[in-house]
């Protein structure tokens, strides 16, 4: 999927997702005040159980999986899927909670509490997408493809934001023994958890190294947008010295 088609999709997987947290409540108080079942107990709720049991679920979740299908797709058009799928997986597994509350209040996302409160694993997510959103295939080099000591940054502080999402999740256990039907897989990751929570914040129980290792991230994407000098190129005598030794 190229640039121009992957921001057509994540805009279209945005907007359905902001139609349902704004517009789905609204639609749902105007069919109760036109149709008048507010009159009589119980009459709107069939009403509500469509709109807000059916439909809005329904859009919330279309809306998520049009946005990872188009960046699984974007990666793979980039021939980066192999080890970046992987990682945007769990940043969006680790990210779906905090989109579902949203969905629910949407007004939540103006407040500082809830703001302060994105986990680690959006944020990364998010800058990620926006890095794909660039047409960087047009360039002279692959996507990603910088110095080694860069490549080795973006990897690490990948892999770190994957870690990061899946420790702090609450969910995670729950929803792993939920879809896998294995109970004991959730009680090994909520013991789990804890222990990587301390690694990962080198026992502060602060998200400052976290936020450290997004700048760090966020930086090693940008700077691999900035052209890069090229291995030189062996000279006509060299190739035909290596011709004749052949």
């Amino acid at each position: 999927m190229f640039a121009g088609r992957y921001l057509w999709w994540m805009l279209m997987g945005i907007g359905i997702f902001m139609f349902a947290a704004l517009s789905l409540d609204y639609i749902t108080w105007l069919t109760i005040q036109l149709s008048g079942c507010g009159d009589m107990a119980g009459a709107c709720e069939p009403v509500l159980r469509l709109i807000s049991g059916m439909l809005k679920p329904a859009c919330i979740w279309t809306a998520i999986g049009v946005l990872f299908m188009a960046t699984l797709l974007r990666l793979h058009t980039l021939s980066l899927l192999w080890f970046w799928g992987p990682i945007v997986a769990i940043w969006f597994v680790a990210s779906t909670p905090i989109l579902l509350f949203l969905a629910a209040d949407a007004a939540a996302l103006t407040r500082p509490a809830t703001l302060a409160a994105l986990p680690v694993a959006l944020l990364f997510l998010a800058a990620f997408i926006a890095y794909l959103v660039i047409a960087v295939e047009d360039g002279d080099m692959p996507p990603l493809a910088a110095s080694v000591p860069l490549r080795l940054t973006l990897r690490l502080t990948a892999v770190y934001g994957a870690l990061a999402g899946a420790a702090l999740m609450p969910e995670l256990s729950r929803i792993a023994g939920i879809l896998l039907d294995m109970p004991a897989l959730s009680v090994i990751i909520a013991l789990a958890q804890p222990y990587l929570q301390t690694v990962l914040t080198l026992g502060t129980g602060s998200m400052a190294p976290a936020y450290a290792v997004l700048a760090a991230f966020i930086a090693a994407l940008a700077a691999s947008l900035l052209p890069h000098a090229a291995a030189p190129q062996p000279s006509r005598s060299t190739i035909m010295l290596r011709r004749l030794r052949r």
